[in-house]
């Protein structure tokens, strides 16, 4: 009892000073738990919280003033008098839903409101904003495949759940309608093309469907019958240029393992769209990270203009919040709370990018890297590759070809055993040896052997 005394007289001055998380600590402890003086203190507490979190609120702080409103509901104290502030909050937070939702970005505006349902908020209007934010997000998912009837129906659902126009959206409607008529203009002409084998014209329509609705399952299977049936031009050059960028097919690898002796190992992936996320044994993203991010988390997206992030879930640039961005070489993304990557484009030559995680995070397999790989990867000794090779002359070329894969150097080169001469090409997987360099690929479904292939282990 004299125990509890002491820490009860200790709770008290703490209080009376205004150190509201030490006196909470000392409540909390179970030797004054069910002690009849503590319910004063506890009391004390409460008020003393509340006031606090009205203060912080009142200055724009509301994340602090949140934690103090909780803290204070934890005290379990009788007639806590923190309704008001939990009102002003609450008011304060759909407000923030509304300006997510104005700015065009539906996904901060979903994640914001299971926020306010973590913390207890309830209430018709936030299950509205929340229900709108979700047929936006539906629509650009549907639109993105080419189903514009449904895309169109989840928009004016969204408008009828926010009772008034918001600009973004009505804006987001328009583009809808302009990219549907597009689509249903091009399309016709891309059959038309495919039936009579103009494969140059059927690369030229699918791109034009694909930039109104880049997931379009028909105008991607019929790009890749004509890349299989043209080859990239340039492709047997010796010179590096920029290409457009190549798709596999369905029969074709999505991504590929790339590991270069004496540097490491690397996530090559090839596709237009490319999808981050948490590890997991069920994950179907692109890139799984062994992180604290969501299933599903952002996407980079390479276009005509470059790349771009469009997050899923909170996403920063730069330490800013963003939307929808196109991302610039040295950016750094922050996804989640914790976990961070650079995005690099090292060569003006080529359109292929590079992902690095600079957080105590990392890839499975302890891989070093992620490649984004348009149409050729540059491995070599100077800044502009994608892949560094201390000691190498001049840079060899990993490039795509409608067989799978190819390499060009200035020296000779054996491939899987075979000498090629200064260029072959492979399948997915294969082993290139030069004279200063030796590399192996490998499909990304291998996951389960050991994280480097024989010829590399030390």
């Amino acid at each position: 009892m004299i125990g509890a005394r002491l820490i009860l007289r200790q709770a008290d001055e703490a209080l009376t000073k205004g150190r509201l998380e030490e006196a909470q600590r000392l409540l909390q402890l179970s030797e004054v738990r069910g002690h009849r003086a503590s319910g004063s203190l506890r009391q004390w507490l409460a008020r003393s919280l509340v006031a606090r979190g009205e203060r912080r609120l009142a200055a724009g702080e509301s994340e602090a003033a949140w934690g103090d409103l909780l803290r204070a509901e934890q005290t379990g104290s009788a007639g806590l008098p923190g309704e008001r502030l939990r009102g002003s909050l609450g008011r304060r937070a759909l407000d923030q839903v509304r300006v997510l939702l104005a700015a065009g970005e539906p996904a901060r505006a979903i994640d914001a409101v299971a926020g306010l349902q973590e913390r207890g908020q309830q209430g018709g209007e936030l299950e509205q904003l929340n229900e709108a934010a979700r047929n936006w997000l539906l629509a650009r998912e549907l639109a993105d495949r080419g189903d514009f009837g449904p895309a169109a129906e989840a928009v004016e659902r969204a408008r009828r759940l926010l009772n008034k126009q918001v600009l973004a959206l009505e804006e987001f409607r328009a583009i809808l309608y302009k990219r549907q008529d597009t689509v249903a203009q091009v399309v016709v002409a891309l059959h038309a093309a495919a039936e009579q084998g103009r494969w140059n014209k059927v690369l030229a329509l699918s791109e034009r469907v694909l930039a109104a609705a880049p997931d379009h399952k028909e105008a991607r299977r019929l790009r890749s019958l004509a890349w299989r049936s043209v080859e990239p031009e340039g492709a047997t050059q010796h010179s590096v240029s920029p290409l457009p960028p190549t798709p596999p097919s369905e029969n074709e690898a999505k991504q590929f393992l790339l590991w270069v002796d004496g540097v490491g190992g690397y996530l090559v992936c090839l596709g237009t769209r490319v999808t981050l996320g948490r590890s997991t044994p069920e994950a179907t993203v692109d890139v799984p990270l062994l992180a604290d991010v969501s299933r599903v988390h952002a996407a980079v997206v390479r276009d005509g203009e470059g790349y771009l992030l469009e997050p899923v879930r909170p996403a920063k640039v730069n330490e800013q919040p963003v939307g929808r961005v196109l991302l610039r070489p040295g950016d750094t993304i922050a996804l989640g709370t914790t976990c961070r990557l650079t995005f690099q484009q090292p060569s003006p030559a080529s359109a292929s990018a590079r992902l690095d995680l600079v957080s105590n995070h990392r890839l499975p397999l302890a891989l070093d890297g992620v490649l984004l790989m348009a149409d050729t990867l540059l491995l070599g000794p100077g800044s502009q590759s994608h892949v560094r090779l201390p000691g190498t002359g001049d840079p060899v070329v990993l490039f795509r070809h409608k067989d799978g894969l190819g390499v060009r150097c200035s020296g000779s080169v054996m491939v899987d055993g075979r000498s090629v001469g200064e260029r072959g090409v492979f399948g997915w997987s294969g082993t290139v040896v030069g004279e200063d360099f030796a590399f192996t690929v490998e499909p990304s479904e291998k996951r389960g052997q050991a994280p480097f292939p024989p010829l590399f282990r030390q």
